[in-house]
């Protein structure tokens, strides 16, 4: 059954109780992965926030809608907003629910429509334009950067192989993490250990635990 449909700035939105509905998970997910990569997220672009008297008019709007209880910000969520939390839930039962709503909810009109007992058919130009959207997303996930909890687990890693090769001679530590640092850097061509790409964390951290100790 298709979520009811919601139209915020002109873009179809869903909250994160009909997204999570939607990926079968539970709205507390939803809401931590969101916290976890908020710095992934952008206002306006893959999604918007309600309070005050904006989030008090959609209240008024939905008085049966129980979720919306004691919400004090609301979060609506766009094709790409549901795009990544489909990426950061890891799931391919994320990613499945993910393309069915962009073939059957958000490639609808944005005018608001009676309920149809038919399935909205698409044809094949509409298809591809899907096809291109979801492939220019996946293209823009690709230049992500690691997160604040990814960034930590590489630098475990590092610190493990240091540990490995250096145990507790302090001089041979400090050269060694100035060498494994330099060898991430110029592996991954980055300014910082932070500007690897999510992409690359897993080669990043085999990377590290191979490493021999070379000297950049």
């Amino acid at each position: 059954m298709l979520p009811e449909i919601i139209v915020h700035d002109n873009l179809r939105v869903l909250t994160s109780a009909q997204l999570a509905e939607s990926f079968e998970t539970d709205s507390k997910i939803i809401n931590r992965n969101f916290q976890r990569n908020q710095e992934q997220f952008q206002l306006g672009v893959h999604y918007f926030a309600l309070t005050g008297e904006d989030l008090k008019a959609f209240k008024g709007e939905r008085q049966n809608d129980v979720t919306l209880k004691y919400v004090s910000v609301l979060y609506l969520w766009t094709e790409k907003g549901a795009f990544l939390h489909a990426q950061f839930s890891k799931s391919s039962q994320a990613k499945n629910a993910y393309r069915a709503l962009i073939n059957s909810y958000y490639t609808l009109l944005d005018k608001p429509q009676k309920k149809q007992a038919q399935p909205l058919a698409i044809s094949y130009e509409q298809f591809k334009e899907i096809e291109c959207r979801v492939t220019a997303l996946e293209n823009q996930l690709r230049e992500v950067t690691l997160h604040s909890g990814e960034q930590l687990r590489l630098r475990k890693e590092v610190n493990l192989r240091v540990n490995q090769l250096a145990g507790n001679e302090k001089e041979a530590r400090r050269a060694l993490y100035r060498a494994i640092w330099s060898a991430v850097k110029e592996r991954y061509q980055v300014g910082s250990y932070r500007d690897v790409k999510q992409h690359e964390l897993q080669d990043a951290l085999r990377f590290v635990a191979n490493w021999g100790g070379e000297a950049s």
